[in-house]
Parts: C-alpha cells; structure tokens; sequence
C-alpha cells in the first residue's frame, strides 16, 4: 500500500513536519509532495499517481478562510469534489481520494488524518482490480 500526500507548503507540510519533530508514529508508506497551494494540485496529477500504482492520494491544505491565494482552496474543493464522482463512476472509488484542510500548528490532526486514511484505504479491495 502507497499513499501519495500533496500537501500544501503553508498549513499541511508543516503539520506533516510537526508531527515528524514529535515522532508522533505513522504508517510507513506514504510520501509528501510539498505544493504552494492545494489549489495547484491538477486532478490530472492525482490520475496519474493512482494509475502509477498509489493505493491513495490526500490534497490537504489550509483551513477554509485562512488561505493565503485568496481563498484559493475553495477552488481545489469544487475541483477535486468533482474529480472524487469521476473517480467513482470510473469504479476506481472516490474513497482513494483525500481531501483536508486545517492549520500549520495541528500536527495531531495531521497525524489523524493520515492514519484514519491509511485504515480506511486498507479495507478497500487491491487497486489491481480496476487497473487491469
């Protein structure tokens, strides 16, 4: 199982960074891909990562109000809220597909969201069977 993590560089990368300061314990597989703006995330980006063989990918950026491209974010939820019903009508499942947002000093939350992911994507059935 991988999960590919785009965070962005204001809120999410440094909750990721908080959370690794204080060792709180994660599961091992996942990479974080640092980004200016979750608004920057392409849902192309996030086909191209599940069709690689990512078992799930998380956007997560800040909270809603507090980002700092003029509310930037409030597109990357329209964008990606779309994506997730493609994702599902394709039979891939919306589920793969993460998004969050919180602040840069939540570090716990990061660490929750991150699990509650991992053990949600595990229960789901192998990503072979909708790549074949």
């Amino acid at each position: 199982m991988k999960i590919l993590i785009f965070a962005c560089k204001w809120c999410g990368l440094i909750g990721a960074d908080g959370a690794g300061k204080k060792r709180i314990q994660l599961p091992p597989q996942f990479r974080v891909i640092p980004v200016e703006c979750a608004a920057l995330v392409e849902p192309d980006a996030v086909i191209r990562a599940l069709a690689s063989g990512m078992t799930g990918v998380a956007v997560l950026g800040c909270h809603l109000g507090g980002c700092r491209f003029n509310d930037a974010n409030h597109a990357a939820i329209k964008r990606l809220e779309l994506l997730k019903t493609l994702l599902d009508a394709t039979g891939i499942g919306g589920k793969r597909l993460l998004i969050s947002f919180g602040t840069a000093h939540e570090d716990h939350q990061y660490a929750e969201v991150v699990r509650g992911f991992f053990e949600e994507l595990e229960a789901m059935p192998s990503t072979a069977a909708w790549m074949r």
